[in-house]
């Protein structure tokens, strides 16, 4: 998802990413998908995406993405991690993305097309069951396990995917290590509400902090694991823009769970009160961690 998509505060996503995932090969329940999946959420996640690029490049570089090779986006959204996945693998190499959502592959496909990009396809799917005649190297989701009923026996599932020896990578948030420098009123209570609305809805708002033992428990190998922060300096007007957009696609949970009312938030003039409160000289912004890990099969 979207999820600081924060998809969880900050942004959050989930990309619509993680809209792609609402259930597991379990057959259980899965928490509820808290974000949404209207234009504005949309945006929100492609802004998100852009804040999030550089450290997902870094982390799919990591895992051992490179020329000529297949890839899986599980939980596609809008595109975005399959993009930086097609500039990886190059024209020798293919990209698949996967998404339950037909809104956000119309977006996805489109977005595509103005890259001019001939590499990658998108595809309409549940992960549950889904199968395919490619047999991939390498199966990658953002900001998915977040929203699926067992980590664990999803990406047990995922690695049913990848030949012998692929890899496995996914990406996750540690939302609790969202926070100013110096401590500010208003963001702590922004973060609480994320963090508060994440875990009354059945989420993890801290998955990534686990991301790498989840692997480890699928059965994967040789995982490895990195956390990258971004800093935003003062005055960024970015920080404030997650923060609301997330707390704004989060907003109908966190009333429905009695976190806060509506009045309460007051969403309209969040991001500007926001803003103000980050404006001090030498106040810095720090959005979710973002953690990846990746194994072999």
């Amino acid at each position: 998802m979207h999820h600081w998509d924060l998809g969880a505060l900050l942004p959050s996503q989930a990309n619509t990413e993680r809209s792609a995932m609402a259930t597991t090969p379990t057959g259980k329940p899965t928490p509820e998908y808290v974000l949404g999946h209207d234009p504005a959420e949309i945006a929100r996640l492609e802004q998100q995406a852009a804040v999030l690029a550089p450290h997902s490049r870094v982390i799919l570089e990591r895992a051992g993405l490179g020329p000529g090779m297949r890839v899986l986006d599980v939980g596609t959204g809008v595109g975005d991690v399959a993009f930086l996945a097609a500039d990886l693998v190059g024209p020798d190499g293919s990209v698949v993305g996967l998404d339950r959502s037909e809104v956000a592959l119309a977006r996805a496909r489109e977005r595509a097309s103005e890259r001019g990009l001939t590499n990658i396809e998108f595809r309409s799917g549940e992960l549950q069951g889904w199968r395919s005649d490619e047999v991939f190297d390498v199966v990658i989701g953002r900001l998915i396990l977040l929203y699926v009923d067992d980590p664990v026996v999803t990406v047990r599932a995922v690695a049913d995917l990848v030949r012998p020896d692929g890899v496995v990578a996914f990406m996750e948030y540690d939302m609790a290590a969202v926070r100013s420098i110096p401590p500010l009123p208003l963001v702590e209570q922004v973060r609480g509400w994320v963090l508060d609305g994440f875990t009354g809805s059945g989420h993890d708002p801290e998955l990534g902090v686990r991301l790498a033992a989840i692997l480890s428990e699928a059965g994967l190998s040789d995982v490895g694991s990195v956390g990258l922060q971004t800093y935003l300096p003062p005055g960024s007007p970015i920080g404030p823009a997650m923060a609301a957009g997330v707390v704004r696609s989060l907003l109908p949970a966190l009333e429905a769970h009695g976190i806060a009312t509506a009045a309460e938030v007051d969403i309209d003039t969040l991001e500007a009160r926001v803003r103000d409160e980050l404006a001090g000289d030498r106040t810095v912004f720090a959005p979710p961690a973002l953690i990846g890990a990746w194994g072999t099969t």
